[in-house]
């Protein structure tokens, strides 16, 4: 059997089978659902309507989800700290991961569609020159891990194993990149594996491997996404900005086992919060 580092490493992807059970799975369905029908008539970050065709909402433990002590709060923050999603999250990046986002994956209501195959490697890099030259030089996928959860049964999320210590193929060239990548919706990708989950399973793929998602309306796709960081790197940006957890009522749900991982977060992001609060009140 392949230990998870060395299929990290030589495959890009890794599926930890059973992180939590059946039960804690449809429990916490029920929870991000009801999140995600509040999401979808008023986005509280944005105050529109989350669209219908929509496929991922992020933020999951926003507290307006929660309020006046809705309870599944600490169900999500729980999930976050998962030991069993830390300890692959430190298997992959080799250091003690840092909590920065929680997010849903949901399939839409009126348009399927199979996504694009595509590298992140390509919204990284200004052309195809450096993104190749960089993939040659063996990429840096290495600061931060997504970690997909599903909580219902899935095979939603497709890859070229392999692909990530390498540049395309001409053949995956013609589909993913060539004429404005017009095929990138193909389903004729060689060697491209779909990865079966069942309800609890939870999955890492190499974003700078070949990969893609696939959305239809006629399967249901349920996974909450949980992102870490390395420690050393605390990444500021829209997904690490949660000033909620300053608040001392929303802290105070935070469930007593995990609260040293978010503690950790909170010390290393207090200060961007604040520092965010007060420009957007300059503005």
């Amino acid at each position: 059997m392949i230990d998870p580092e060395s299929l990290w490493r030589t495959k890009g992807y890794v599926v930890s089978r059973a992180v939590i059970d059946a039960s804690q799975a449809a429990r916490l369905r029920i929870i991000c659902d009801d999140a995600l029908e509040q999401w979808r008539a008023r986005d509280p970050q944005t105050g529109r309507p989350g669209g219908r065709d929509a496929t991922v909402m992020r933020h999951l433990n926003h507290p307006a989800y929660f309020s006046a002590g809705a309870p599944g709060l600490e169900d999500v923050l729980r999930l976050a700290a998962h030991p069993k999603l830390i300890e692959l999250g430190r298997v992959i990046l080799g250091e003690e991961p840092m909590f920065r986002c929680t997010s849903y994956f949901m399939n839409p209501l009126d348009t399927s569609l199979d996504g694009d195959w595509h590298r992140d490697s390509q919204y990284m890099t200004p052309d195809e020159a450096t993104e190749k030259a960089m993939l040659l030089e063996g990429g840096d996928s290495g600061d931060g891990v997504q970690l997909q959860v599903a909580l219902v049964p899935s095979d939603d999320v497709e890859l070229v194993p392999g692909s990530h210590l390498r540049y395309d193929t001409p053949a995956e060239y013609a589909i993913r990149r060539a004429d404005g990548g017009r095929q990138n919706r193909s389903n004729q990708m060689p060697g491209a594996l779909r990865i079966s989950l069942d309800a609890g399973d939870a999955a890492a793929i190499n974003s700078l491997g070949i990969h893609r998602g696939r959305y239809h309306t006629d399967k249901l796709r349920r996974t909450a996404m949980i992102t870490y960081t390395k420690s050393s790197m605390p990444v500021f940006d829209y997904f690490s900005t949660q000033p909620w957890f300053l608040n001392p009522a929303y802290r105070a749900r935070i469930p007593s086992d995990v609260r040293p991982f978010y503690d950790a977060f909170i010390v290393t992001y207090a200060d961007f919060w604040r520092s965010e609060a007060t420009d957007s009140r300059q503005c």
